[in-house]
C-alpha cells in the first residue's frame, strides 16, 4: 500500500462534486479577508524586488495574500476549481485597482495545470494539499511549472495540535466544514513528500495559534491568528520549533537548476 492511500484508508470519503459544493457554500458565504503575511515575507525573502517574480497560488480561495504580493508589484495567477472563489478574487483585484495584467484568475484543476513548463519563479498554496488524497500528483504539477531554481511554498495542517485532534472526529461523521474531507502532516512527512516529488527542501516552519484560530472562528473573523509568531520566527531555533507545535506546518523548497528529480 502506497504512503498516499495508507494514509487514508480510515477517512470517510466524500465524492469529489459534494466536496466541490462544500467549497462553493463556504466560498460564498464567507466574507473573512485574511493575508498569510508568512508567505508575504518569504517571497521578500527569496525576491526582494518582487517586480521580477512571476508567482502561482494553487488553489487561490479568496485571493487576499496573492493580491497582496501583486499590489508590490509580483506578476500574479491564482487558480481554483470553484466559481465562486474566481468571482470572489475577480471582485477584491477590482476593490484594490488591479487588473488582469498584474493579476489574473483561471478556473482550472490543480491535478493539471493550464501552464507551460517552467513558468513561475515561486508557486505556493495554503490549505490545500490536505484535501487531496493523492497530493503528489499535485506537487508534481506544481514541479512543472516551476522554472529550474524556483521555489515552491506549502502549508498544511500541523499533525500534533488541538486541531487535528477536533478535526478528525468531525471528518469520520462527515462534518467537517472546509471541503467535507481533509488529512494532516508531521514536519517530516511534508518534507519527504516534497523531497520525493523532486524538490530541495530549504526550511521548514510552524504557522498559527489554535486559540486565536478559535477566536477568528466564533468572534473576530478578521484576526490574525499568528499574531506574535513572526517574532518567534525570527529565532532560528523557535522558527524550528513552531513547526512541531503551531496549527499550520509549512515547507519552503527549490526546484533543482538542472531540473531534475531528487533522490535520496
Amino acid at each position: 500500500m502506497s504512503a498516499d492511500s495508507g494514509r487514508h484508508v480510515a477517512a470517510k470519503r466524500v465524492s469529489e462534486d459534494s466536496r466541490k459544493a462544500i467549497w462553493e457554500k463556504l466560498w460564498t458565504r464567507r466574507k473573512r479577508i485574511h493575508i498569510y503575511r508568512n508567505v508575504i515575507e518569504e517571497a521578500q525573502r527569496y525576491f526582494p524586488d518582487l517586480r521580477q517574480a512571476r508567482v502561482l497560488e494553487v488553489g487561490c480561495g479568496r485571493g487576499a495574500t496573492l493580491l497582496e504580493l501583486a499590489q508590490r508589484g509580483a506578476k500574479v495567477v491564482g487558480i481554483d476549481y470553484v466559481p465562486s472563489s474566481i468571482s470572489t478574487c475577480e471582485a477584491l483585484r477590482h476593490a484594490v485597482g488591479l487588473d488582469c495584467s498584474s493579476a489574473n484568475f483561471l478556473l482550472g484543476d490543480a491535478r493539471a495545470l493550464p501552464f507551460a513548463s517552467g513558468s513561475f519563479d515561486l508557486v505556493y498554496s495554503v490549505g490545500l494539499l490536505e484535501h487531496f488524497e493523492q497530493p503528489t500528483v499535485l506537487l508534481t504539477e506544481q514541479h512543472r511549472v516551476l522554472k529550474a531554481g524556483g521555489f515552491l511554498l506549502v502549508q498544511v495542517p500541523q499533525k500534533f495540535s488541538l486541531y487535528t485532534m477536533m478535526k478528525i472526529p468531525l471528518t469520520k461523521l462527515g462534518r467537517w466544514q472546509y471541503g467535507g474531507w481533509e488529512t494532516q502532516y508531521s514536519a517530516g512527512e511534508l518534507e519527504t513528500l516534497v523531497h520525493d516529488a523532486g524538490f530541495e527542501p530549504s526550511a521548514v516552519f510552524g504557522y498559527g495559534s489554535f486559540s486565536l484560530a478559535l477566536l477568528r472562528h466564533f468572534f473576530f473573523p478578521n484576526l490574525d491568528y499568528d499574531v506574535g509568531g513572526r517574532l518567534w520566527s525570527l529565532i532560528p531555533v523557535m522558527r524550528g520549533l513552531r513547526a512541531y507545535c503551531a496549527l499550520d506546518v509549512g515547507i519552503v523548497a527549490r526546484r533543482g537548476i538542472a531540473g531534475t528529480m531528487v533522490t535520496s
